[in-house]
Protein backbone atom coordinates (compact mmCIF):
# COMPACT_ATOMS: atom_id res chain seq x y z
CA UNK A 1 0.00 0.00 0.00
CA UNK A 2 1.41 3.52 -0.65
CA UNK A 3 2.59 5.48 1.87
CA UNK A 4 1.07 8.64 0.91
CA UNK A 5 2.63 10.72 3.58
CA UNK A 6 6.17 10.16 2.19
CA UNK A 7 4.80 11.17 -1.40
CA UNK A 8 3.45 13.87 0.73
CA UNK A 9 6.77 15.00 1.99
CA UNK A 10 8.41 14.83 -1.29
CA UNK A 11 6.36 17.14 -2.69
CA UNK A 12 7.09 19.57 0.51
CA UNK A 13 10.83 19.02 0.74
CA UNK A 14 13.15 21.84 0.19
CA UNK A 15 16.68 20.65 0.40
CA UNK A 16 17.29 18.14 -1.90
CA UNK A 17 18.90 15.38 1.20
CA UNK A 18 15.82 15.13 2.87
CA UNK A 19 13.81 14.98 -0.65
CA UNK A 20 16.64 11.92 -1.66
CA UNK A 21 16.50 9.86 1.74
CA UNK A 22 12.62 10.00 1.71
CA UNK A 23 12.89 8.77 -1.56
CA UNK A 24 15.48 5.81 -0.70
CA UNK A 25 13.02 5.12 2.58
CA UNK A 26 10.04 4.65 0.62
CA UNK A 27 12.25 2.43 -2.17
CA UNK A 28 13.33 0.28 1.15
CA UNK A 29 9.76 -0.14 2.22
CA UNK A 30 8.94 -2.00 -1.06
CA UNK A 31 12.25 -4.39 -0.38
CA UNK A 32 14.46 -2.05 -2.78
CA UNK A 33 17.86 -1.44 -1.34
CA UNK A 34 19.19 0.93 -3.95
CA UNK A 35 17.92 3.46 -6.10
CA UNK A 36 19.15 5.66 -8.88
CA UNK A 37 17.25 8.44 -9.94
CA UNK A 38 18.29 11.06 -12.95
CA UNK A 39 16.49 13.71 -14.83
CA UNK A 40 17.82 15.90 -17.68
CA UNK A 41 16.76 18.45 -20.28
CA UNK A 42 16.12 16.08 -22.89
CA UNK A 43 16.96 12.41 -23.85
CA UNK A 44 19.74 12.96 -25.99
CA UNK A 45 21.89 15.16 -23.27
CA UNK A 46 24.66 13.21 -21.80
CA UNK A 47 24.09 11.88 -18.13
CA UNK A 48 27.31 14.17 -17.05
CA UNK A 49 24.73 17.12 -17.58
CA UNK A 50 22.43 15.61 -15.19
CA UNK A 51 21.05 15.66 -11.93
CA UNK A 52 21.50 12.12 -9.62
CA UNK A 53 20.33 11.08 -6.98
CA UNK A 54 21.58 7.64 -5.58
CA UNK A 55 22.50 5.24 -3.11
CA UNK A 56 24.66 3.41 -5.41
CA UNK A 57 28.38 3.08 -3.60
CA UNK A 58 30.55 5.94 -4.89
CA UNK A 59 33.02 3.61 -6.72
CA UNK A 60 29.79 2.00 -8.46
CA UNK A 61 28.51 5.06 -9.52
CA UNK A 62 31.87 6.87 -10.86
CA UNK A 63 32.48 3.89 -13.08
CA UNK A 64 28.62 3.50 -13.92
CA UNK A 65 28.82 7.00 -15.26
CA UNK A 66 32.34 6.98 -16.87
CA UNK A 67 32.09 3.80 -18.31
CA UNK A 68 28.61 1.74 -18.37
CA UNK A 69 26.06 4.61 -18.84
CA UNK A 70 26.04 4.28 -22.66
CA UNK A 71 26.14 0.54 -22.52
CA UNK A 72 23.18 0.12 -20.57
CA UNK A 73 20.33 -1.85 -21.89
CA UNK A 74 18.06 -0.34 -18.90
CA UNK A 75 19.06 3.54 -20.17
CA UNK A 76 18.64 2.20 -23.73
CA UNK A 77 14.74 0.99 -23.04
CA UNK A 78 13.80 4.37 -20.72
CA UNK A 79 15.27 6.56 -23.72
CA UNK A 80 13.13 4.67 -26.10
CA UNK A 81 9.43 3.78 -23.66
CA UNK A 82 7.40 4.70 -21.37
CA UNK A 83 7.10 1.26 -20.42
CA UNK A 84 8.73 0.11 -16.95
CA UNK A 85 11.24 -2.25 -17.50
CA UNK A 86 11.66 -5.64 -15.15
CA UNK A 87 15.35 -6.22 -15.20
CA UNK A 88 17.48 -9.23 -14.48
CA UNK A 89 20.74 -11.04 -15.75
CA UNK A 90 18.58 -11.49 -19.12
CA UNK A 91 18.16 -8.05 -19.66
CA UNK A 92 22.19 -8.30 -20.65
CA UNK A 93 22.74 -10.00 -23.77
CA UNK A 94 26.07 -8.17 -25.85
CA UNK A 95 29.35 -8.72 -24.40
CA UNK A 96 29.66 -5.48 -22.89
CA UNK A 97 26.54 -5.57 -21.36
CA UNK A 98 26.80 -9.07 -19.52
CA UNK A 99 29.97 -7.63 -18.31
CA UNK A 100 28.12 -4.76 -16.99
CA UNK A 101 25.55 -6.88 -15.14
CA UNK A 102 28.90 -9.05 -13.59
CA UNK A 103 30.53 -5.66 -12.51
CA UNK A 104 27.15 -4.45 -11.00
CA UNK A 105 26.39 -7.88 -9.68
CA UNK A 106 29.63 -7.00 -7.16
CA UNK A 107 27.84 -3.62 -6.21
CA UNK A 108 24.45 -5.57 -5.29
CA UNK A 109 22.92 -4.98 -8.44
CA UNK A 110 21.36 -8.29 -9.89
CA UNK A 111 17.29 -7.58 -11.04
CA UNK A 112 15.00 -4.64 -10.51
CA UNK A 113 12.61 -2.31 -11.88
CA UNK A 114 12.94 0.80 -14.17
CA UNK A 115 10.25 3.44 -14.69
CA UNK A 116 10.93 5.67 -17.48
CA UNK A 117 9.71 9.35 -17.10
CA UNK A 118 9.15 12.01 -20.27
CA UNK A 119 8.19 15.30 -19.45
CA UNK A 120 5.69 17.52 -21.03
CA UNK A 121 8.89 19.50 -22.06
CA UNK A 122 10.86 16.81 -23.34
CA UNK A 123 12.92 16.68 -20.48
CA UNK A 124 13.94 12.28 -19.68
CA UNK A 125 14.23 11.10 -15.74
CA UNK A 126 14.95 7.17 -15.13
CA UNK A 127 14.09 6.15 -11.56
CA UNK A 128 15.92 2.61 -11.01
CA UNK A 129 15.50 0.34 -8.30
CA UNK A 130 17.30 -2.53 -7.57
CA UNK A 131 16.07 -5.30 -5.60
CA UNK A 132 17.79 -6.44 -2.26
CA UNK A 133 20.12 -9.27 -2.79
CA UNK A 134 18.27 -11.56 -0.18
CA UNK A 135 15.10 -11.08 -1.66
CA UNK A 136 13.23 -13.89 -2.60
CA UNK A 137 11.43 -14.24 -6.17
CA UNK A 138 8.47 -12.03 -6.69
CA UNK A 139 5.29 -13.44 -6.84
CA UNK A 140 2.80 -12.31 -9.80
CA UNK A 141 0.31 -10.51 -7.56
CA UNK A 142 3.33 -8.85 -5.92
CA UNK A 143 4.85 -7.66 -9.06
CA UNK A 144 1.65 -6.73 -10.02
CA UNK A 145 1.38 -4.46 -6.87
CA UNK A 146 4.45 -2.78 -6.84
CA UNK A 147 4.53 -1.83 -10.38
CA UNK A 148 0.87 -0.02 -10.16
CA UNK A 149 2.01 1.67 -6.87
CA UNK A 150 5.42 2.76 -8.74
CA UNK A 151 3.88 3.98 -11.87
CA UNK A 152 2.21 6.68 -9.43
CA UNK A 153 4.98 6.98 -7.24
CA UNK A 154 7.69 8.07 -10.16
CA UNK A 155 5.29 10.83 -10.98
CA UNK A 156 5.67 12.12 -8.04
CA UNK A 157 9.16 11.63 -7.58
CA UNK A 158 9.62 13.39 -11.13
CA UNK A 159 7.48 16.40 -10.13
CA UNK A 160 8.71 17.34 -6.88
CA UNK A 161 12.37 16.71 -8.13
CA UNK A 162 12.08 19.38 -10.69
CA UNK A 163 12.57 21.78 -8.09
CA UNK A 164 16.31 21.06 -7.56
CA UNK A 165 16.86 21.46 -10.80
CA UNK A 166 17.43 24.39 -13.34
CA UNK A 167 14.51 22.30 -15.56
CA UNK A 168 12.11 24.19 -12.92
CA UNK A 169 10.73 26.95 -14.70
CA UNK A 170 7.44 26.95 -13.64
CA UNK A 171 5.41 30.24 -13.36
CA UNK A 172 3.62 31.95 -10.75
CA UNK A 173 1.08 32.72 -13.17
CA UNK A 174 0.31 29.16 -13.32
CA UNK A 175 -1.60 29.60 -10.37
CA UNK A 176 -4.01 31.62 -11.82
CA UNK A 177 -4.69 29.76 -15.38
CA UNK A 178 -7.43 27.53 -13.63
CA UNK A 179 -10.87 28.70 -12.84
CA UNK A 180 -12.34 28.15 -9.01
CA UNK A 181 -14.25 25.23 -10.33
CA UNK A 182 -11.31 24.01 -11.88
CA UNK A 183 -9.68 23.95 -8.81
CA UNK A 184 -12.53 22.56 -7.24
CA UNK A 185 -12.24 19.73 -9.44
CA UNK A 186 -8.79 19.01 -8.39
CA UNK A 187 -9.28 18.97 -4.90
CA UNK A 188 -12.02 16.58 -5.20
CA UNK A 189 -9.98 14.00 -7.50
CA UNK A 190 -7.08 14.18 -4.64
CA UNK A 191 -9.63 13.71 -2.06
CA UNK A 192 -10.16 10.33 -4.49
CA UNK A 193 -13.42 11.06 -5.65
CA UNK A 194 -14.47 10.18 -9.24
CA UNK A 195 -16.09 12.04 -11.84
CA UNK A 196 -19.57 11.17 -10.88
CA UNK A 197 -18.82 12.10 -6.92
CA UNK A 198 -17.68 15.96 -8.41
CA UNK A 199 -20.50 16.07 -10.87
CA UNK A 200 -23.05 15.83 -7.55
CA UNK A 201 -20.73 18.17 -5.60
CA UNK A 202 -20.33 20.64 -7.82
CA UNK A 203 -24.11 20.25 -9.44
CA UNK A 204 -22.97 19.44 -12.78
CA UNK A 205 -23.01 16.64 -15.35
CA UNK A 206 -19.81 14.09 -15.43
CA UNK A 207 -19.56 15.71 -19.13
CA UNK A 208 -18.71 18.66 -17.44
CA UNK A 209 -16.39 17.35 -15.16
CA UNK A 210 -14.56 16.19 -17.84
CA UNK A 211 -14.63 19.49 -20.11
CA UNK A 212 -13.25 20.60 -16.80
CA UNK A 213 -10.30 17.98 -16.59
CA UNK A 214 -9.44 18.14 -20.03
CA UNK A 215 -8.91 22.35 -20.37
CA UNK A 216 -7.21 21.75 -16.55
CA UNK A 217 -4.63 19.25 -18.78
CA UNK A 218 -4.01 21.67 -21.57
CA UNK A 219 -3.66 24.43 -19.45
CA UNK A 220 -0.57 22.60 -17.32
CA UNK A 221 0.73 20.98 -20.44
CA UNK A 222 0.31 17.41 -18.75
CA UNK A 223 -1.54 14.00 -20.14
CA UNK A 224 -3.43 12.45 -17.22
CA UNK A 225 -5.64 13.68 -13.94
CA UNK A 226 -2.81 12.00 -11.71
CA UNK A 227 0.12 14.15 -13.00
CA UNK A 228 -2.53 17.48 -12.71
CA UNK A 229 -3.31 16.71 -9.57
CA UNK A 230 0.61 16.48 -8.43
CA UNK A 231 1.17 19.55 -10.53
CA UNK A 232 -1.48 21.50 -8.30
CA UNK A 233 -0.38 19.84 -5.29
CA UNK A 234 3.40 21.55 -6.07
CA UNK A 235 2.18 24.81 -6.88
CA UNK A 236 0.02 24.99 -3.65
CA UNK A 237 -3.51 25.38 -5.29
CA UNK A 238 -4.76 22.01 -3.81
CA UNK A 239 -3.74 20.24 -0.49
CA UNK A 240 -3.93 16.04 0.09
CA UNK A 241 -7.28 15.08 2.36
CA UNK A 242 -6.20 14.54 6.22
CA UNK A 243 -7.23 11.54 7.76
Amino acid sequence: MINFDRLFKLMGCDRDGIWSDTLFRLANSYGFSQVFYSINANKQAPLASALIYSNYKPIWLKMYKDTFWNIDPITRHCINSNMPLIWDQKTFKSRQEIQLHKTAQAYGLSRGIAFPVHGARAEFAMLNLAMKETARPLSQQKLDEILSDWALIRDYVFESSKKFTQLQNHDLSEKSLLTPREVQCLQLAAEGKSSWDMAVVCKCTEATVNFHFSNIRKKFKVSTRQQAIVKAMQLGLIFPEND
